[in-house]
């Protein structure tokens, strides 16, 4: 009984940001303030252990994770740890600064995408919303014979 209808607001999309800065968490906040179509539903936690538990109990449909986080874990150690609690789901790494080597290998620990942090603004988020999650969104079941 679902109905595929551009005009309506798509599904709601949950959105991990996990960030040991409090500060980073509110910046997200109001930089998705304004998307209703699909509408996001922000979750913030400061470090990897809370991110998994949270995982265990809330859908999430993408993780933005940012590349250190306390006590001196980067993502080449906690990417590993969201992709073996069993989250399938698409990971962009944020950061400061992401023109070290090291951010080359990025895909080999289960890291979809990076992103500087001072490049995240609501048109980047409409693209990697529209890379990583779009067809999930263009109709609600292609198998509904109406």
């Amino acid at each position: 009984m679902s109905e595929a209808n551009s005009d309506k607001p798509t599904s709601m999309v949950t959105i991990l940001l996990v960030d040991d800065d409090q500060s980073e968490h509110l910046l997200f906040e109001r930089k998705l303030a304004g998307f209703s179509n699909p509408a996001i539903a922000l979750g913030c936690v400061e470090d990897i252990d809370t991110a998994v538990r949270f995982l265990e109990n809330e859908p999430v449909d993408m993780i933005f994770l940012d590349n250190r986080l306390t006590p001196r874990m980067d993502f080449r150690e906690t990417a590993p740890k969201l992709r073996d609690a069993g989250f399938t789901g698409p990971i962009g790494l944020i950061s400061s600064d992401i023109t070290g080597d090291y951010f080359q290998s990025f895909p080999d620990f289960g890291v979809d995408f990076r992103i500087g942090k001072d490049e995240i603004d609501a048109q980047a988020i409409t693209f990697i919303m529209s890379e990583f999650l779009g067809k999930r969104f263009e109709n609600s079941c292609d198998d509904d014979p109406n």
